[in-house]
């Protein structure tokens, strides 16, 4: 089927949207996308929302389906929604060659919510700089971009919430300064995103503050503080962890679940195994996918060398 057809099957927005031949828009070359921007256009402003958001959803499911030439064909669509699916579809774009444009949208896009989502999606190229798989002028591009949108004159709060946890990875003295400002900025949320900022910056030193807040009355708080424990990933946090699972907040315990998959050790991965005698279906389901997460740390080729 042509690439003009495919489309045309999906204009009458009264049909409902299947997934076959959607794997077609999966790795377009250059020659194509002129074809794929005009025929894009013609499509209901829902109907492409609705696409874009499938999309994103079948390549979490296959990797081997790349549909970053789509997101990024969409960046530029006159529509708020379809700019910021597009952009949240590119979180799990690993190509230097969108840094550029999701830097743009942060800076000059009129819409705060697709700010906010390049926030989001620089925040996982943040990452890898801090593992050292971003060349170094690509770092420094998003870092200030970042810290751009934090420190501009009426930014948009959800707009600086999301770049302060993006910018988190960084972790130099001027982003520990922000992280701490907005730790003790007296906004609950802004609370919760520097403790989830705590988390990603993968420093110890922010390890008594994230226990303390396990305490907190406020269960958002302390479910920010059970997933950032689980970031930081030092087995002390193991013991404070497993008494969050039997959390008054199902969040919370669903989160303290998380963490401890994520940290493993001998003490975590037996309270995983209690989880799932505890007759809840969604704690079970959790626990379950910790320790897969857990097994395939320790055995990553999926088999084991026998001696």
């Amino acid at each position: 089927m042509t690439l003009d057809k495919l489309i045309a099957d999906f204009a009458d927005d009264s049909k409902p949207l299947k997934h076959i031949g959607l794997d077609q828009l999966s790795g377009l070359v250059s020659e194509h996308i002129i074809q794929f921007k005009m025929s894009w256009r013609s499509l209901p402003t829902s109907r492409r929302c609705e696409i874009l958001a499938m999309l994103a959803k079948l390549s979490e499911d296959n990797l081997e389906l790349d549909f970053t030439a789509v997101f990024r064909a969409s960046l530029s669509d006159d529509d708020d929604d379809v700019r910021e699916k597009a952009t949240r579809g590119l979180f799990d774009c690993d190509d230097r060659v969108v840094i550029r444009p999701l830097n743009d949208l942060l800076a000059k896009d009129p819409s705060p919510k697709v700010k906010a989502a390049a926030a989001v999606s620089l925040g996982k190229f943040a990452e890898m700089a801090q593992d050292g798989k971003l060349l170094e002028r690509d770092a420094d591009r998003i870092r200030e971009a970042l810290l751009e949108a934090i420190g501009r004159e009426g930014q948009d709060d959800e707009v600086r919430r999301k770049a302060i946890e993006a910018v988190a990875s960084f972790n130099s003295e001027e982003v520990q300064r922000i992280i701490r400002d907005a730790y003790e900025n007296g906004d609950a949320t802004l609370k919760q995103t520097a403790i989830y900022a705590m988390g990603r910056s993968s420093d110890s030193q922010y390890l008594p503050t994230v226990l303390d807040e396990t305490h907190h009355d406020d269960p958002a708080i302390r479910y920010e503080a059970a997933l950032a424990a689980g970031q930081l990933g030092d087995e002390s946090t193991v013991p404070y962890l497993i008494r969050l699972i039997k959390d008054d907040d199902f969040q919370v315990q669903l989160s303290a679940v998380q963490a401890l998959g994520e940290i493993g050790g001998p003490l975590a991965k037996r309270a995983l195994l209690q989880c799932l005698k505890m007759g809840e279906d969604a704690l079970e389901d959790a626990a379950q996918a910790a320790l897969a997460n857990l097994e395939f740390d320790d055995d990553p080729l999926g088999f084991r060398f026998q001696a």
